[in-house]
């Protein structure tokens, strides 16, 4: 007997659809930005010259969506919630208002000690840990990003001087529960990072047929014995020109 996650419906609409709460807008950027730090977000629009077209309504007062201009090209941004359940809700809305491409980027856990702080990931698929993307894809392991998106993504980031890691990435939504013969299992799967999001978003755009890419920046270290903070989040601010204008370069090519 199947389990509840192997039940996929592969029904269009559902009881409750984003438009119902999150209608399209007239004028909401097509291309849009995205990351989960506060203090990086706002320090990398800071320079730039934004307003704010819509709030993506939450219980704690909502999370604002903004617009600015950049080379003659409109773009938007906003602060995803960390979480698969509810970055996939945010996500949902900004797509319903009228999203066609967006690019994410957030930090992630490194399984490999040769991997340094403020490195770049760039994720070829996410082995499915969370529960969020089984209710957008059929029951599977893992689901791949398009060959084409991670040239792409790639191409852009050494074309930016980056050094790049490509490879799979374990999306799990029990970062508490992370043990080390999980860990173990997943890096025998390929996973050298580990995340909260990545598949879930992934299932999300696919299933609503909008163009997605990712990277990471690397922050923390899990090996099988321990785990090294180095630092978490410290420091996020100083790396938000950086960050976040690859990001865009990187939007500009899906």
């Amino acid at each position: 007997m199947s389990t509840l996650l192997e039940q996929f419906d592969p029904s269009c609409r559902a009881i409750l659809e984003p438009d119902m709460v999150a209608p399209a807008l007239e004028g909401f950027p097509e291309r849009v930005v995205t990351c989960y730090s506060k203090k990086l977000l706002e320090r990398a629009l800071a320079g730039r010259k934004t307003e704010i077209v819509c709030r993506l309504d939450t219980e704690d007062g909502g999370i604002p969506v903004y617009t600015f201009e950049e080379d003659g090209v409109r773009y938007g941004a906003y602060m995803s919630r960390v979480g698969s359940a509810a970055c996939a809700i945010n996500l949902e809305e900004v797509i319903s208002r009228g999203a066609k491409a967006v690019m994410m980027f957030g930090s992630c856990g490194v399984l490999s000690e040769d991997i340094p702080k403020w490195g770049i990931i760039v994720p070829t698929a996410a082995l499915r840990d969370e529960g969020v993307s089984y209710h957008y894809l059929p029951a599977a392991d893992e689901v791949a990003f398009p060959e084409e998106t991670v040239e792409a993504i790639c191409g852009c980031l050494a074309q930016s001087g980056e050094q790049v890691r490509c490879g799979k990435v374990w999306t799990t939504d029990a970062i508490y529960r992370e043990t080390a013969s999980k860990m173990a299992r997943r890096r025998e799967q390929g996973c050298i990072a580990v995340d909260m999001e990545c598949a879930s978003v992934l299932a999300v755009t696919r299933f609503r047929g909008v163009a997605f890419g990712q990277f990471f920046y690397t922050e923390d270290l899990l090996t099988e014995d321990s785990w090294d903070g180095r630092g978490l989040s410290g420091g996020v601010a100083s790396q938000a020109e950086r960050l976040f204008g690859l990001a865009l370069a990187c939007l500009k090519e899906l």
